[in-house]
């Protein structure tokens, strides 16, 4: 269960977590070559292990877990958004998990005071909250 300045921190955060979770996406394809020439026919060591991909895995488990509550927390966005049901607080939250600024997104929505943009990203907030604790039906 998110807080209020959990949400509107995960908002907020949404592009560069977004980043993160696509640039790792990249970082776990694995695409290494074959040993060609006289590396192929030399002898390998021994203890180690071969399986490039388990190597990375291994690497990469803390970062996989940690990359996981990424994942949830962009889900959990990306989920509810549809019951968002004014237009204009539609696009504020699209172009918010853009990465737009505040100030960029006023003059882009035509939203003349900062008091009528909080009120709108609180009422985006409140719709998160009242879809976590149920009171839309799923």
């Amino acid at each position: 269960m998110y807080t209020r300045t959990d949400i509107k921190k995960m908002i907020d955060d949404y592009k560069w977590m977004r980043n993160i979770i696509e640039s790792q996406v990249y970082d776990n394809d694995s695409t290494s070559t074959a040993q060609y020439g006289i590396e192929s026919v030399m002898p390998k060591g021994k203890g180690g292990t071969g399986n490039k991909v388990l190597v990375k895995v291994m690497d990469r488990d803390k970062v996989t877990r940690r990359n996981k509550k990424l994942v949830q927390k962009i889900a959990f966005i990306d989920k509810y958004e549809d019951y968002i049901t004014n237009d204009k607080n539609y696009h504020i939250l699209q172009l918010l998990k853009q990465g737009e600024s505040h100030k960029r997104i006023m003059i882009i929505m035509n939203i003349n005071s900062r008091g009528n943009f909080y009120s709108r990203v609180n009422e985006i907030v409140n719709t998160y909250m009242d879809v976590q604790e149920g009171q839309y039906d799923d």
